[in-house]
Parts: C-alpha cells; sequence; structure tokens
C-alpha cells in the first residue's frame, strides 16, 4: 500500500507576547478559527489520519490538536518530534523516513521556510510560500517511508485557508 504525507504549516500565530520565545508563540484569532476549519477540509475528504506528528512549538502543537479532535485522536496520541522544529529539507526528510511503516496516512504539523522547501522538492508548481495553515498533500509510491525521495514522491494537492 501506498503512503501519504499531510505537511500541515502551523496556523497564524500571535506576536502579542512581547519577549516570547520563538517556540512559545501561540495561536492568534484567525489561527483559533482557520486550524478548525482545516481540519474539516480534510476529514470531509475522507481522510482519516494513521499518525498525527508535531513540532514541539506551541503554535505548531496547538493547530495539531485542533486536527487531532476534528479526527477523534486523543490529544496524547500526537507524536512530537523535536527535530521539526527549525528544521532544514534534509532534518524533515530523515524525520519521514523514520516514521512507522504501519502508519500509511500521516499529519504533519510545522513551520516555514522548512515546509515550502520540503514541498517545492517534489513539484514542478512552484509554491512561493506555504501560508500559515496550508497543507500539502504528497503521495508516496512505496509501503515503505524510508524510500521518501525525489523519485518516488508526487505533490498531489494542495489547500489554503483563503482558497
Amino acid at each position: 500500500m501506498s503512503k501519504t504525507l499531510y505537511i500541515i504549516r502551523h496556523a497564524k500565530s500571535s506576536w502579542a507576547e512581547v519577549g516570547a520565545r520563538d517556540i512559545d508563540r501561540t495561536l492568534n484569532d484567525r489561527g483559533h478559527t482557520d486550524a478548525p476549519k482545516m481540519a474539516e477540509i480534510l476529514r470531509g475528504g475522507g481522510v482519516m489520519p494513521d499518525l498525527i506528528v508535531s513540532s514541539p512549538a506551541k503554535r505548531a502543537f496547538t493547530t495539531a490538536q485542533y486536527f487531532a479532535k476534528a479526527f477523534g485522536i486523543a490529544i496524547k496520541d500526537i507524536d512530537i518530534q523535536h527535530a521539526i522544529y527549525e528544521a532544514t529539507t534534509d532534518e524533515l526528510l530523515s524525520v519521514v523516513r523514520d516514521l512507522p511503516n504501519k502508519a500509511d496516512i500521516v499529519l504533519m504539523f510545522g513551520h516555514d521556510p522548512g515546509f515550502t522547501y520540503f514541498a517545492n522538492q517534489f513539484t514542478s508548481n512552484y509554491i512561493d510560500n506555504l501560508p500559515t495553515c496550508g497543507i500539502v498533500r504528497l503521495d508516496l509510491a512505496s509501503d515503505k517511508w524510508e524510500d521518501f525521495n525525489e523519485k518516488t514522491v508526487l505533490m498531489k494537492d494542495m489547500w489554503f485557508p483563503k482558497m
């Protein structure tokens, strides 16, 4: 069976807390609106993830929680991957290749610019910027995550909050 990875940039974050560490930034009002809306778009399309992985950053993890709720997945079952925070494309590729093969559909929550660069490795339809809470679907023509590369992966679709 093939694998599907949805890379999802965290929803819009707040800059209201002056002096807050980047990793501790929360979502703003628009982020709290967009995240459940985008989760419903995936759920309404018949997606049912086997695994949710997230950066430890508060804004990414909070976004992941909205999606987990929409899919009836317990918050405690979200797999926090520290390597996603501030990751390069090579680091993201390593995270993906280490995903458990029992999971066929995975939602991965993280950040830009890494997610935009990562998505652009698998398409000729260049994305200038993956917007906040934007979703990109990547299909792997293999049943092993370790086979994830430019020759085996195709960008299948994308959804943005303002679409």
